[in-house]
C-alpha cells in the first residue's frame, strides 16, 4: 500500500491501532491529535516497525485546526480515518449545556472540520477513501443522551457524505463499533464485563478491509462488537 493517510485521533485506542496497521500496509501515515506525546509515541513504535509516520498536533474543534498538516501535504491523500471520541455517561436532566455543546464540538464538529480541510487532497486520489468512526450508541437507544447525539450525527453526516461524493467514487464509509477496549472505555465504564469488549484489532482489521476495496465499491454502515453484546 504506497498511500498516504491521514488518522485523526491517533494518540491512542482505536486511532493508533488503525495507523499502526495502516503503516504496517506501506501507507506513510499522518498522525494527528491533541496530544503530541501521545502521537509521537505512536510514530516511534510505527518506525521501530519499518514504517513511516509524520505528527501533527491539533484540536479540530477549531476551524482553522488543519493548516499546518495542509501546509506540509504533498499530493493526495488516499486515506481518511476520524477516530476522535470523547463520551458523557450522564441522562439528559444531568446533561448541562456546556456538556452538550463539548460532545457536539468534540465528536461531531471535528469530524466537518477534518472531511472539509482535506478532501481537496482526497479529491487527488485514485481510490478515495473516507472512514468515521461513530458509535452503535448512534443505530440503538442508550441512556447517554449528549453522546448519543453527536454520534449520531457523525453518522448522518457520513451517509451524507457517501451520498453527494459517490458520483467522484470517494468511498466514505460510517464505521459503528461496540464497545472496545480503549482508554475512552475504561474510564467511561470501569467496570464493564471484557466478555462485552472487543479489541482494538477488530476496528483496524475492519479499516483495512475497506480501503482495500477497488475504486468505484462501496460498503455500507458498519456494525463491529462482540459477539456477546447486544
Amino acid at each position: 500500500m504506497s498511500r498516504t493517510a491521514v488518522v485523526i485521533g491517533a494518540g491512542q485506542g482505536m486511532g493508533r491501532a488503525v495507523a499502526e496497521r495502516l503503516a504496517a500496509r506501506g501507507a506513510h501515515v499522518h498522525l494527528v491529535g491533541r496530544t503530541e506525546a501521545k502521537l509521537q509515541e505512536v510514530a516511534d513504535a510505527i518506525t521501530a516497525s519499518g514504517g513511516t509516520a509524520t505528527v501533527t498536533t491539533a484540536d479540530l474543534t477549531r476551524p482553522d485546526a488543519l493548516e499546518g498538516l495542509l501546509a506540509v501535504l504533498d499530493g493526495p491523500v488516499d486515506v481518511l480515518v476520524h477516530t476522535v471520541g470523547e463520551s458523557l455517561m450522564k441522562s439528559i436532566s444531568e446533561t448541562t449545556f456546556e456538556d452538550w455543546q463539548r460532545m457536539l464540538s468534540v465528536n461531531l464538529t471535528s469530524a466537518y472540520v477534518g472531511v472539509h480541510a482535506l478532501l481537496p487532497r482526497l479529491r487527488q486520489s485514485e481510490n478515495a477513501t473516507i472512514v468515521l468512526v461513530s458509535s452503535k450508541t448512534a443505530l440503538k437507544g442508550y441512556p447517554v443522551v449528549a453522546y448519543s447525539a453527536a454520534k449520531a450525527g457523525v453518522l448522518g453526516f457520513a451517509r451524507a457524505l457517501a451520498s453527494e461524493l459517490a458520483p467522484e467514487s470517494i468511498r466514505v464509509v460510517p464505521l459503528c463499533p461496540g464497545p472496545t477496549d480503549t482508554p475512552m472505555r475504561w474510564s467511561s465504564t470501569p467496570d464493564m464485563d471484557p466478555a462485552l469488549v472487543m479489541s482494538s484489532d477488530a476496528i483496524a482489521d475492519t479499516v483495512e478491509y475497506v480501503v482495500g476495496l477497488p475504486r468505484g465499491t462501496v460498503t455500507d454502515t458498519l456494525l463491529v462488537q462482540a459477539a456477546q453484546y447486544d
